[in-house]
């Protein structure tokens, strides 16, 4: 099974001292299934600064992997209660960071859902942002005329 969708975000970002920052972007994306995990890809854009980045979110029942490839390498891992230590590439080098997700919420399934998740981010052990993921993926009708 796979799919065009087209996929709604909405990130809410709270870096420690500065103001909150909300991101909202709609794009097409591939919905596909392989061994009982959804996935789901889009090539990030300008948009977002990582313009030559491929995203990659793997949902696993309650875990979630966002994966990107390209310009902007990263692998970040989500899982209610868990805090994970990850790699994220950024246009001034790498750095390690860390997540704990203190909420996950996952319907995605073969005809689209919804997907959403609250996270901290550290640097160092030490807490500097507070993030809201919203996700949203609904299939693209065949004829939009009609």
């Amino acid at each position: 099974m796979k799919k065009d969708v087209l996929l709604s975000i909405a990130s809410t970002q709270r870096f420690e001292g500065c103001e909150e920052e909300h991101i909202d972007l709609m794009t097409q994306a591939r919905l596909y299934e392989r061994h009982g995990k959804f996935y789901i890809s889009y090539d990030e854009s300008e948009l977002t600064g990582l313009d030559g980045t491929r995203t990659t979110v793997k949902l696993d029942g309650d875990t979630v992997s966002m994966i990107r490839t390209g310009t902007y390498p990263s692998e970040l891992l989500f899982a209610k209660g868990q805090r994970h230590v990850g790699l994220y590439q950024t246009e001034y080098g790498a750095i390690t960071i860390a997540t704990h997700t203190t909420q996950l919420d996952n319907s995605i399934g073969e005809y689209g859902g919804e997907l959403s998740i609250d996270y901290t981010i550290e640097v160092d052990n030490s807490l500097v942002g507070r993030h809201r993921f919203r996700m949203s993926v609904a299939p693209i009708s065949e004829n939009l005329d009609n």
